[in-house]
Formats: C-alpha cells, structure tokens, sequence
C-alpha cells in the first residue's frame, strides 16, 4: 500500500457532509474519529493494516521467547516468514500458551503469544540445527577452566547447584549480600573456543537466576555485564538492563543476550581463541542480602533472519511516517485504501449520530456500515492463523 493520503481533516470532512453539517456538535470530534478507527479494526482485519516487522535481532535454535511487535492487533499473527531461502514445510501453526509449553522443542513451526500484567510475549519453536557453540554449560567449578569470585566484588560462596538448573547437570551458584553494588564471577584457563564465525554477527546467551529483583522501597537488580575473550586484559564487554525479550528482568531463571555487534573490544582480541569469561551484576545497595544466584548454560549462537507479519492496531500514521494508535492532530494521516475510508466514515456517522440523538439517522448509518462491512470482508478475507486448541484426554483416577 501507498502512503495514506486521507488527513484527519479529510475523515471529519466526510463524516461531517453524511451528518448535513452536524459533526461539529459532538464533544470532540478527535475522539469520535478515534472510536470508529478503533471500532472499525477490531471488527475485521484491514488489508491496509498488514505490517511486516523484523524478528529482532534473529531466530535461534532452543531460544522460545521474543519481542512481539508493539503495535499488534491481539493474535492477528499471519506467518512467521524467513527473509532468504524459506523451506517449503515451514508452515506456521498457532497455539494456546499452555499447548505451547508442552510441545516446544519437540514439534517446529509452532508459535503462541503469552500475556502477563500487559506485558506481551511470542513463543516461537521455529529453527533446528542453526549454528551454535556452547562456551560453557557450568556443569562445573573445574572441569574446563576455574570459576571463581571477582576479588574485591560484593560476591561470595561460589558452588555449583545440582538442583536446580537450566540445561545439563549443573549451574553456578553464589551469594551476595546486603550493601553489596556489583557481584561477579569469572572463568579463566579454559579450553579455548573458535567464534570466528560469530564475530560481530552473534549472540551470547546465558541464563541468570535472580533470587530477588526488588523490593518494596523499590531497589533493583540494574544490569548484567559479560565479558569474553583471550584474558583479563583482551575481551569484548556488552551491558544488558533488560532480559533477551527486551523486559524488565524478574525473580526467577532469566534468558540475558548479549549481540556481538556493538560490544565494545579492550585490548585485541583474538576470536579464534575464546577462552576467558566473566559476568558481572550491579544491583542498588539497599537491596536486601540474596543467597543462590545462579547462571547456567552459556552459548554463543548465530540464529536466522525472519520477519513478523500481521495485523497491527494502529490506524493512523503522523506526517513524519510514524504510526500511532490514537491521532491527535488534523494533519496526521488515516491509514485507509480507497475502498477503506468509506467504512470509516459510516462508522464515524453511525457514532456521532448516536451521541447527538439523532435516532432517525443511526439505524441508516448502522446498517450502511453493515452493508459494507459484509462487501469488504467477501472482498478481503483475513489472512491471520486461526488458535489451534489440543485437548488431552483426562487422566484415570484408580480407587
């Protein structure tokens, strides 16, 4: 679709010529022009609505939580679509949350969206066999290297935890206690890694468990620092004050990314070469003392290049090109065809009718908009994945 080129001054004109000059008599007619672009959207999914967003920054093997476009319209998902070299089986199916949950790692091309105190995630269980390398998987203190505490950093008790972990038979675990501003661990002697292949272009993902985010006075855990490279004079350092999906870190097994591209290089750094690690977390002072950090399962990991297509909720765009859920101004843009904007205006007539108590022209509006509504949607069927529900047969309770 071209720009739009319909202004919010054009819809009121319109809406206003169907009202024989009334519309300037509602409260606001911003707010009415705003409840029929949201009434409209959420009755069918638009052709003008359809978005393409890169999946960011790739898709990787064993890594099922992302980023969901801010702007989509609630599961209004319609492919998951690899940018170069798309496999012909890879068709997408969308799932409840908790089916998800249960077949994530063993059956691909499967995708779910998980909603948490409006906080939005998609589950993603897509690519197989990318390229990975795993750097450690902290299934020991000695085995491949030696961890051990930072001196001079606020972290102590370095032991390895059997109990509870993420991948494999082990995770590090140590303290920090009340007071304490940075804690971190570091491994140095191991045996050396080549992530020629990764330089620039990869991520390294770990997990963190985080005892306790915050507490009431409002202290938080504030950042992740990871440094890897040849020593302690040579490596690359990335910061992180959010999880892998871009979230506010929380209490419990965190998913931390740190991308390649951008880190900052102290020294030279041989990529070929990987041997060295540390990982450093800067909490405020005031928070609590906390045993039983842990971090588990470090891989560097290369992932695919896809892109999100849907349907978005926003139905206006500003004169810079952004998009925007709610206008504001007379010359910003409705997003809306030719064959689009009609619709639009009849439910905007529709609205305004009935907040001026115009009752002889509502049920006309109303049933002009219905007309419509049934032409354009025979017109343009939606192209979103319809939930797939699984339903498992209830276990047998013997007496």
């Amino acid at each position: 679709m071209a720009t739009p080129s319909y202004l919010q001054s054009e819809l009121s004109a319109i809406i206003n010529g169907r009202l024989h000059g009334k519309f300037a008599q509602v409260q606001s007619t911003t707010v009415t022009m705003n409840r029929a672009v949201r009434a409209v959207l959420g009755d069918m999914d638009m052709r003008s609505m359809k978005r393409t967003s890169p999946l960011s920054p790739n898709m990787f093997d064993e890594v099922y939580q992302y980023a969901t476009p801010s702007d989509l319209k609630g599961d209004k998902i319609i492919d998951i679509r690899k940018q170069v070299n798309r496999d012909s089986v890879e068709h997408w199916l969308l799932m409840t949350e908790t089916d998800f949950d249960r077949y994530k790692g063993i059956k691909p091309y499967r995708i779910a969206l998980r909603d948490d105190s409006f906080s939005r995630l998609l589950l993603i269980d897509g690519v197989e066999g990318e390229e990975s390398t795993v750097i450690h998987n902290c299934d020991s203190l000695t085995a491949n290297g030696t961890w051990a505490v930072v001196a001079g950093t606020d972290s102590s008790n370095l032991t390895l935890d059997t109990g509870n972990v993420v991948e494999g038979a082990g995770a590090l675990n140590f303290d920090m206690a009340k007071g304490a501003a940075t804690g971190a661990i570091e491994l140095t002697g191991a045996t050396q890694v080549d992530l020629t292949d990764y330089d620039e272009i990869g991520s390294i993902f770990l997990w963190v468990f985080i005892p306790d985010y915050s507490d009431a006075q409002g202290d938080t855990v504030t950042n992740f620092i990871l440094r890897w490279g040849n020593d302690t004079s040579n490596y690359w350092s990335v910061t992180v004050t959010t999880n892998h999906e871009g979230n506010t870190f929380h209490d419990g097994w965190n998913l931390l990314r740190f991308d390649w591209n951008g880190a900052s290089e102290t020294g030279t750094v041989a990529p070929a070469a990987i041997d060295y690690l540390r990982l450093t977390v800067t909490k405020s002072t005031s928070l609590e003392a906390d045993t039983d950090w842990r971090v588990d399962d470090i891989v560097c990991r290369l992932g695919d290049v896809y892109d999100v297509v849907y349907y978005s909720k926003y139905g206006w765009q500003t004169t810079a090109g952004v998009y925007i859920e709610e206008s504001t101004t007379s010359t910003d843009l409705v997003i809306a065809d030719t064959d689009e904007i009609e619709g639009i205006a009849l439910k905007g007539a529709e609205l305004a009718a009935q907040e001026l108590k115009e009752y002889t022209e509502l049920p006309y509006f109303r049933d002009e908009y219905l007309k419509w509504k049934m032409n354009y949607m025979k017109n343009n069927p939606s192209e979103a994945l319809k939930v797939i529900n699984k339903y498992a047969a209830l276990p047998r309770f013997q007496k």
